[in-house]
Parts: structure tokens; C-alpha cells; sequence
């Protein structure tokens, strides 16, 4: 078995408010993303600050347990709270992913024994969009202790497996643009045209 987490902890500065309540397909993105989740490993959860509007999407909330706006701490707390070696952890706002990609990230990280499998798109790794195993923590607990909260600095302190872009191309589920995330309200509209 494996455990699906959505982090719904960040600021959505640029956007103005929360983007994890944003609705895509009539959905708000945190619930369309859960469900993404729950397809590719069966059971989800939903990691961030307070509950608060969360508690009615009806999935489990793991608090991060701090007031630190950084995704580490989200992913750190994810597999602490997981209670299976091998998770998914996904960004709330990357609403174009497949479930079929994530199933094989999920795939590729049982295969593969590495600490994490990372896709890669746009000359960059996705390590918010990625498979991440509990013995990634001692790495991600160091960065933490550190005051290392760059996920691509952790994705290599955790010698996680990065996939190339040709790799990453591969993968059952793929289409361009599938890792672009939604930042600001000019990204909102364009992904309410594409997904109606």
C-alpha cells in the first residue's frame, strides 16, 4: 500500500488567496488533487497549517507543526505521519497531473529503491509532484535542522532519483505542461479555460 498527500500549507502570496480552495471543473483544486491521489494509491490525506476549511473535503488533515511557510516541512511531516514506506506528495496547485503519471512515479520508486523518484519538466525537477519513501527522512530532517528548505537542494541531500526529461516523457499518464503549477490569477483563468 501507499499514502497520497496534498500540501495545502502554502501562502498564495501571488495569488491572493488560498489556491488550494480554488475551484477547477466546479472542484475546489485541494479536493480535485485528492482524488488524483486516492485513485493512484488508494488512500489520501491533506498536509498543512490549520484545518479550517479543509475539514469538510472529508479526507484526513496532518498539521505540518509549524509556522513556517516552506514545503519541506509539509513533506517531512507527511511521511512521519504516514504509515507506509512509500507515499506520493503533491502541490494544491497542479491541477493537470494524471493519476496515471503519479501511479508511475509510484511505480518507478517500488522499483527503483531510492529515497524519492523525481520527474523532471521544463530543465527542472518536480519535487513537489513526486514519490517519496520514509527513508528519505533522515536526509529531509538534516536539511531541516539545517535551515536547507529548497526542495531541489533537499532532492539531492536525499540522493533521490531524478528522472530526465526524456524519462520523465515516458511515463504512462504524461502530457507537456503536466507539472505547471498555478501561482498567480492570469495562471487561474488559463487553467479554468483548459479544464472546464
Amino acid at each position: 500500500m501507499a499514502y497520497g498527500f496534498v500540501l495545502v500549507g502554502g501562502l498564495s502570496a501571488r495569488m491572493g488567496r488560498d489556491k488550494a480552495l480554488l475551484t477547477v471543473g466546479g472542484v475546489p483544486m485541494a479536493l480535485l488533487l485528492a482524488r488524483k491521489l486516492e485513485r493512484a494509491c488508494g488512500r489520501t490525506a491533506l498536509v498543512g497549517k490549520e484545518p479550517g476549511p479543509f475539514a469538510e473535503l472529508g479526507y484526513p488533515f496532518v498539521p505540518d507543526g509549524t509556522a513556517e511557510r516552506a514545503a519541506l516541512h509539509g513533506v517531512v511531516a507527511a511521511l512521519e505521519w504516514s504509515p507506509d514506506e512509500e507515499n506520493l506528495v503533491l502541490a494544491a496547485d497542479v491541477p493537470a497531473v494524471a493519476p496515471e503519471l503519479l501511479a508511475a512515479l509510484l511505480a518507478r520508486l517500488a522499483a527503483s529503491g531510492a529515497a524519492a523518484v523525481v520527474p523532471t519538466e521544463g530543465g527542472y525537477p518536480q519535487p513537489l509532484c513526486a514519490a517519496w519513501a520514509k527513508r528519505a527522512l533522515p536526509a529531509l530532517r538534516r536539511a531541516v535542522a539545517g535551515g536547507v528548505f529548497s526542495m531541489r537542494r533537499v532532492v539531492d541531500s536525499a540522493h533521490a532519483l531524478v528522472l530526465s526529461e526524456e524519462e520523465t516523457s515516458r511515463l504512462p499518464g504524461f502530457a507537456p505542461g503536466a507539472f505547471r503549477n498555478v501561482n498567480t490569477p492570469e495562471e487561474y483563468r488559463a487553467v479554468e479555460e483548459e479544464i472546464p
